[in-house]
């Protein structure tokens, strides 16, 4: 019996067609004679005189592959490592017997023009009955990612997509796609699955509940006016007020507001929330300006964030399931920018977390400049998240 087998690889040689070919050969060393049918790869930015075209080609002469996509970024994740702002190569080689592969793309101009579900089914050509399952990855600069998943949410009701955008920029260069020997400079590229796969996402946000709940009683598009009758700016120092040390303190440099996915719950906890940033204020009309579009009735609570927060919640999501034994698996890990060393003060501690969780398999990630994930059964971007999906 053809069982699925997976392979990865991190090289941080210092010139990247070397890392290239490096990482590569020890993806098909591993696959043995298991072809690579999907591969993902990451290349960390700070290479010099690395352009999207040549990376491309230097991938599809390395690696005999049926559909690969990949984008820069500011770090990557391979192994049991973490490499941020350091050149690295990461790639992540599957083969997946019983697995349909649709690869796609979107250029600017082709995002723009679909405008509704239908226009997505029609430019995919692919129909919710097969029961895709998507990776995407996309330039933030030139994507509407919020309208590109809105589309994806109501064409593929209940169906994941999980990625995340281009970092490069980070590191001051121009982000890069690739898919197939080809690279892109805008736009979007990823790849449906359709047939025997399985997936295991856990995405999380790393923020915990304060106050209680409250109801919007009063916005408009993103500018959040009243809370359960009161303006929201009193909202928020009256729950300030009440706070003593640490959440206090928390609450002052890194409150968000989450909007409570599943209004029938008699309570709720952390992860029941779409975590969103507060991004201002005025001080005439006491609203917030809020990273959502918000609407009357709906119930939200404000949040915080630190090390420990992220680190319990990964944790706490990662053991809901059990590990998967001698089960072929392997793992694609989409963290934010804004994790890594600086914020929780170690190095490599989300893929020491998913390690000390699940055992040790193969994988691959980068630092992203937004998360894709699904949350409540609806896909979204996301800041300051760790999104990962295993495949089996």
């Amino acid at each position: 019996m053809d069982r699925k087998a997976f392979a990865s690889s991190l090289s941080t040689l210092p010139d990247w067609k070397s890392a290239v070919r490096e990482a590569c050969g020890n993806v098909l060393e591993k696959l043995g004679d298991a072809p690579c049918d999907l591969a993902v790869c990451f290349v960390s930015e700070p290479y010099p005189g690395l352009e999207g075209p040549e990376l491309a080609a230097a991938l599809q002469e390395n690696l005999p592959y049926r559909v690969l996509i990949g984008c820069n970024s500011s770090g990557v994740v391979g192994a049991a490592s973490e490499v941020e702002m350091r050149p690295a190569v990461t790639l992540l080689g599957m083969h997946l017997p019983g697995v349909r592969l649709y690869p796609f793309s979107f250029s600017q101009e082709t995002g723009n023009s679909i405008i509704s579900s239908a226009g997505l089914l029609s430019h995919l050509d692919l129909y919710p009955n097969e029961k895709p399952r998507f990776l995407l990855l996309a330039d933030p600069m030139t994507c509407d990612i919020v309208e590109l998943l809105g589309h994806f949410n109501n064409a593929y009701k209940g169906l994941p997509v999980v990625g995340g955008l281009a970092s490069g920029a980070v590191m001051g260069a121009a982000n890069k796609l690739f898919m197939n020997g080809q690279s892109f400079g805008e736009g979007a590229v990823g790849v449906a699955m359709t047939g025997d796969v399985d997936l295991e996402i856990v995405v999380s946000q790393g923020c915990r509940p304060i106050g209680r709940p409250l109801v919007i009683t009063r916005a408009e598009h993103n500018v959040l006016y009243e809370l359960s009758g009161r303006p929201a700016i009193e909202q928020v120092r009256t729950l300030i007020g009440s706070l003593r040390g640490r959440d206090r303190q928390l609450a002052e440099n890194t409150l968000s507001v989450g909007l409570v996915m599943e209004e029938k719950h008699a309570a709720f906890g952390r992860g029941d929330f779409l975590i969103r940033n507060i991004m201002g204020f005025d001080p005439d009309s006491g609203a917030l300006l809020v990273g959502a579009t918000l609407h009357t009735g709906q119930t939200v609570q404000f949040q915080v964030r630190d090390a420990e927060t992220s680190t319990e919640d990964l944790l706490e999501q990662l053991r809901r399931e059990p590990a998967y034994g001698d089960v072929p698996h392997g793992g694609l890990l989409v963290s934010c920018c804004g994790r890594g060393q600086n914020f929780f003060g170690v190095p490599d501690h989300d893929i020491g977390l998913i390690r000390s969780a699940k055992g040790t398999f193969p994988m691959a990630g980068f630092f992203a400049n937004g998360e894709i994930g699904p949350v409540g059964g609806r896909n979204f971007v996301h800041g300051y998240t760790s999104s990962l999906v295993i495949f089996r």
